[in-house]
C-alpha cells in the first residue's frame, strides 16, 4: 500500500487543505502572517488521536508550526 498520504500528497487530503486554507483565509491563526508556506495544523495532535475533521485543523505559517512543535496545550 502506497504511503503519498503522510506527505499530504493524498488527493483527499489536498482537498481538506484547500478547504482550510480557504476558510481561515491563508492566514496563520496564531501571528496573523499570510506570506510564506502555510502549513495545515492539528490542534490535537494525530498522536494524540486527534482528527482530520474541520474543527481540529487550522492554518499556521511554517514558524509558528514548527514552533508548536506537535505540543498539545498552547504555553504564553
Amino acid at each position: 500500500m502506497s504511503r503519498s498520504w503522510a506527505n499530504g500528497s493524498h488527493k483527499g487530503w489536498r482537498k481538506v487543505r484547500q478547504r482550510i486554507l480557504q476558510r481561515d483565509q491563508s492566514t496563520c491563526q496564531l501571528c496573523g502572517q499570510t506570506e510564506g508556506q502555510l502549513h495545515i495544523d492539528h490542534i490535537i495532535p494525530k498522536r494524540l488521536n486527534g482528527s482530520d475533521l474541520d474543527e481540529n485543523l487550522r492554518v499556521l505559517c511554517q514558524s509558528c508550526n514548527l514552533r508548536r512543535g506537535g505540543s498539545f496545550f498552547e504555553h504564553d
